[in-house]
């Protein structure tokens, strides 16, 4: 019986509890940008299959931001400056592998115009 009035409770934890903190954020920016570049200089077109899943999970975070009420009791229980950091670390998130792989993409690109013009 006890069990059953544990698990009809309403959850009384607050948002805080939910969400990562902003130093894991931050950590898990870097790990994905460390494999962009560790990807990008084996094959140029490897980050991009690392983009698919992290466009999904950052669809998933600036969705709860963007919510009305989950974003609202976000911002008013860890303030809008942590905010303002997962939006900016979705965003790099979401870029960095774009721009490692383009950038590998363009290097090539201009090795093989140097080559046909030597040789």
């Amino acid at each position: 019986m006890p069990v059953a009035s544990a698990l009809a409770a309403p959850i009384t934890g607050g948002m805080a509890e939910r969400e990562p903190p902003a130093a894991v954020l931050w950590i898990t920016l870097l790990t994905i940008a460390g494999l962009s570049l560790a990807m990008s200089c084996r094959r140029w077109w490897l980050p991009l299959m690392l983009w698919v899943p992290v466009a999904f999970a950052v669809s998933l975070i600036i969705a709860e931001l963007a919510d009305p009420v989950i974003g609202a009791a976000i911002r008013e229980e860890l303030g809008g400056f942590y905010v303002l950091q997962a939006d900016l670390c979705a965003a790099l998130a979401i870029i960095v592998p774009l721009a490692f792989a383009n950038s590998r993409f363009d290097r090539q690109d201009v090795d093989k115009r140097r080559t046909r013009r030597l040789g």
